[in-house]
């Protein structure tokens, strides 16, 4: 979240003990913002190298260590469930929000996404005419529903996960009680999921079951614990944290962890809970100062998830014009393809994201009086 937001700032005691609240100060998250552009900066080098390694027969990046930046998304999930949780806990319970809570929630989401779709159908309808979407699908794709088929935009299936988890927690802003009770049902269906069963053939089902959406439940956990504890030695628990998820990484790469099976979500999930609480505690007692570049990327952190696909596949092609492309050249042609994902999304951040979401808040506050 790039808005200021109301952090307590509550004096140091034990994890055991409820932290004393004397003063509410207001802290930019620049922490966990940061932290995001990381993610997402995993994302691209992970799809640049598939991309390199599947379009340049017989190259390899780097040995193989950019493939385990998919676990971004791990980080993004649980990041989600924080923000959202801490940014609107005061909300739950209150239907008189539950249309403020909306219009933040579609405006950070849909406006920005639905550009990218219709570039997206463009570019299908301008080189893939046989492959146009039918109704159904555009639909689908449209309103972020889940479907079986892949999304039309890379990386959206994402998004499916987090309107869902939207979704449930507008149930809780209005009522208390039912969000606690689909919260409950939901948490049952997601340990259900850690298991083979007949109802994952459903996809609805099947998402709300999936291993993922634990890491949603992790990042409510991060934003309980932070809005009445402080977190000892958050600097510790950052070392371990980002060394967890470091080692994971190496685990996956080497064959050692499925890095797409249940037992990754739980390793990557906890190791981002822990990030989480380190750079939220860390940011609140003065101790973190984000350089201008992260804090840049982490503004941008979406547009640059969504985006850097599209820039990467044009990126390629031009330089597939230009050169003959050897084994030789996959190091500095990845190199090239990351630099064109991020640069990519952080202009269309700048230039398309942020206007499109000044403009959308503008109409829809100026609807409501």
């Amino acid at each position: 979240m790039s808005a200021d937001l109301p952090l307590q700032s509550p004096k140091m005691v034990s994890a055991a003990q409820p932290a004393v609240l004397p003063a509410r100060a207001r802290v930019r998250l620049e922490g966990v913002e940061a932290g995001r552009g990381v993610a997402a900066l995993l994302v691209v080098l992970y799809h640049a190298a598939l991309h390199v390694e599947g379009n340049v027969p017989g190259s390899g990046v780097l040995w193989g260590l950019p493939h385990f930046g998919h676990a971004g998304v791990d980080f993004f999930f649980v990041l989600s469930g924080f923000i959202i949780t801490f940014v609107h806990r005061t909300d739950i319970g209150k239907p008189n929000r539950l249309a403020h809570y909306l219009e933040r929630r579609f405006t950070r989401v849909f406006p920005f996404y639905w550009l990218v779709l219709a570039f997206s159908l463009l570019g299908i309808g301008l080189l893939h005419r046989a492959q146009f979407p039918g109704v159904r699908e555009f639909l689908s794709n449209l309103l972020l529903l889940p479907q079986s088929e892949d999304k039309i935009v890379g990386g959206a299936w994402t998004l499916v996960y987090e309107i869902m988890f939207y979704f449930v927690f507008a149930i809780a802003i209005c009522n208390r009680r039912v969000g606690a009770a689909v919260l409950c049902v939901w948490a049952a269906l997601v340990a259900a999921g850690f298991f083979p069963t007949r109802g994952s053939e459903i996809v609805p089902l099947a998402v709300a079951m999936s291993p993922f959406c634990l890491e949603f439940f992790l990042g409510i956990g991060a934003a309980a614990i932070l809005s009445g504890y402080t977190v000892p030695r958050s600097g510790p628990v950052l070392a371990i944290g980002v060394a967890g998820f470091a080692l994971a990484g190496l685990c996956e790469d080497s064959g050692r962890l499925d890095g797409f099976g249940a037992t990754a979500r739980l390793v990557y999930g906890t190791c981002s809970f822990l990030v989480i609480l380190a750079l939220v505690e860390h940011e609140r007692l003065g101790r973190l100062r984000v350089p201008r570049f992260m804090a840049v990327l982490g503004r941008a952190s979406y547009s640059v998830y969504l985006v850097h696909l599209i820039a990467i596949g044009i990126t390629f092609k031009f330089l597939s014009m230009a050169i003959r492309l050897t084994p030789a050249w996959s190091l500095l042609v990845w190199a090239l393809l990351c630099t064109s994902g991020v640069i990519g999304g952080i202009a269309a951040s700048i230039w398309l994201e942020q206007p499109l979401i000044r403009f959308a808040r503008k109409r829809l506050i100026g609807a409501s009086k």
